[in-house]
């Protein structure tokens, strides 16, 4: 017998919080109406929000008060969740106070561009087609589309449900992931709509549907073990991120420097275990550059002006100008093995960029120095193979980090260490001569669990081996995972590099390898990040990566979902 809604959603013990009480958005959202891609039609702003920030003592945050676990009002009239207990610490770390407006879905950007609130805080998903309005932060919430199909279903993959059907709320992001993953993967499927998310699972349970598809955070309000369950796969990428008005480059600065602040004090951990209970903030999702600083980071430390590019690239590019590229250098044939994959990485990546544009490069000669240099000066329009680094923020952008390395600890294959708990008794560490500090960071690891090491200077990469396992100078090595992994490679049954244990972070210290652009100039960085989300895609990155990450340690890239075409350029590999 088929279930009603109100039965079924009794039988499966969904319950609803008060911010659902609360007045709901149109469930259609309103048709947006299409703009052109000019990409340099933006109605310039001559201040930066960092200026009445700073002066007003407080910060405008645009927040929705009916999505938990991001935003809601609750029983006591406050507005919590994580999304405000995100918009509070940062308001905290900047000495001023978070003032909270309630948005709706249809008027947060309004309210955004017209300068009604400061930044919006509203579980936001970054998608392209909202970057010709807004500019956004890094993500801070990692959420995907997802599945749900029932506990009886067969399925364990996307792929299970082709030619089948699956339910969407009409009018959502869910519709339109669907339609994308059908282009993507090439598979079939039968779409039905409903106004509610709970229609859609009565539609489930009374196998009217094969499988209900919204945000998975969504479908875990829903879900009853022994009656539903949700596929591991996604569906679509989700990154949350905090939306600020284009260009204001030293806002989009002051947010991202205090999101890397709290993810390095810890505070983003501790209002996401208090809002997502018993889950840990994901190790790595905020990059944190190099000199974050210890202290936190204040609006008066932030131009109030907003400087514009003199030149932009991408009319270079339209023009068939080649692509100018700083930082490669020749290396010769002795070069450490890591040197020369590296380097070939850097090369492959702005290759492909170029060559997805339809354009050619131009290597500078003499530029490793002084790389990011000719980005500030407008002799290069990227610097390739640079790491983020705040004390470079007022004159380059970063794009994403394209590769993260850095300090791991590689030990005997048989060996049943993991960490440096098991170095006590004196061990030695074999750290590499070409890392200055190594020593230093062995050693405060020891201290920190009560224990003393020994140190071995290993001083040629290529020697590793024999240090270990002939020489015996060293019961494991400590160093760059670039310099690490040959050895993996060629000695499969000898080494492997260590996990720490089952929920903590492989890497002692994180390295992160960007490209250098010039500042504000947003449309060439939409055009260079949509360009590596699709190398990501479409496996082309993952085959550069083999020489420099494990099979099994791919970094997990960001997503912003959207179209593959930006300003008359097709972004897919041909």
């Amino acid at each position: 017998m088929k279930l009603g809604l109100s039965g079924l959603l009794l039988l499966l013990g969904v319950s609803f919080p008060l911010a659902a009480q609360q007045p709901a958005p149109t469930l259609i959202p309103p048709t947006l109406v299409p703009t052109p891609d000019t990409g340099m039609t933006d109605a310039l702003v001559s201040e930066s929000a960092v200026a009445r920030i700073q002066a007003n003592g407080r910060v405008r945050v645009g927040i929705l008060y009916n999505v938990p676990p991001f935003g809601l009002l609750n029983i006591r009239g406050a507005v919590a969740g994580f999304d405000a207990d995100l918009a509070r610490s940062m308001a905290d770390a900047w000495g001023v106070e978070a003032e909270f407006v309630q948005v709706t879905r249809q008027t947060a950007l309004d309210l955004l561009t017209s300068g009604q609130v400061d930044i919006l805080a509203a579980a936001m998903v970054h998608q392209r087609e909202l970057d010709n309005r807004v500019e956004f932060s890094h993500t801070y919430y990692r959420g995907s589309q997802a599945v749900m199909v029932r506990q009886d279903d067969g399925a364990s993959v996307l792929a299970h449900m082709a030619d089948r059907k699956l339910g969407v709320v009409i009018g959502t992001a869910s519709e339109q992931a669907v339609q994308a993953w059908q282009v993507r993967s090439g598979m079939n499927v039968t779409v039905e709509t409903y106004y509610t998310l709970e229609q859609g699972l009565v539609a489930l349970v009374n196998q009217e549907i094969d499988g209900l598809v919204s945000s998975r955070y969504r479908l875990r309000e829903l879900l009853k073990p022994g009656v539903v369950r949700i596929l591991d796969e996604p569906l679509a990428a989700e990154p949350y991120a905090i939306a600020l008005r284009r260009q204001d480059v030293s806002l989009r600065d002051l947010v991202n420097r205090t999101l890397q602040y709290l993810a390095e004090n810890g505070r983003l951990n501790e209002i996401y275990a208090s809002n997502f209970p018993g889950s840990t903030y994901p190790s790595g999702l905020v990059p944190i550059w190099l000199n974050l600083g210890d202290e936190a980071p204040r609006p008066d430390q932030f131009e109030s002006g907003i400087p514009y590019p003199t030149q932009y690239v991408i009319p270079r590019l339209q023009d068939g100008q080649p692509l100018r590229v700083a930082g490669i250098q020749e290396v010769p044939d002795d070069a450490p093995e890591s040197e020369k994959r590296l380097n070939a990485l850097n090369r492959a990546v702005v290759e492909r960029l170029a060559a997805r544009w339809g354009g050619s490069v131009e290597y500078l000669p003499n530029s490793v120095d002084n790389a990011l240099d000719l980005v500030a000066s407008g002799q290069a329009d990227v610097a390739v193979g640079a790491q983020p680094d705040w004390a470079w923020a007022d004159r380059v952008d970063f794009s994403t980090p394209y590769l993260v390395h850095g300090d791991r600890l590689m030990v005997k294959r048989n060996s049943d260490i993991e960490s440096f708990n098991e170095l006590r008794g004196g061990k030695w560490v074999g750290i590499f001569a070409s890392e200055p500090g190594s020593a230093d960071k062995v050693n405060e690891l020891a201290r920190s669990i009560n224990t003393a090491v020994n140190i071995y200077t290993m001083i040629r990469e290529q020697d590793v081996p024999f240090y270990i396992l002939e020489d015996k100078n060293a019961d494991v090595a400590f160093g760059d995972s670039l310099k690490l992994i040959p050895h993996i490679e060629a000695y499969p049954d000898d080494f492997r590099l260590t996990t720490r244990c089952p929920n903590c972070d492989p890497f002692y210290t994180r390295d992160y390898v960007a490209l250098g652009l010039p500042r504000n100039d947003l449309d060439f960085r939409l055009l260079v990040e949509y360009t590596l989300q699709e190398m990501a895609q479409d496996g082309t990155l993952a085959s550069l990566w083999q020489p420099v990450t494990l099979p099994d340690e791919v970094p997990e890239f960001d997503i912003w979902p959207g179209p593959a075409q930006y300003l008359g350029f097709n972004l897919r590999g041909g």
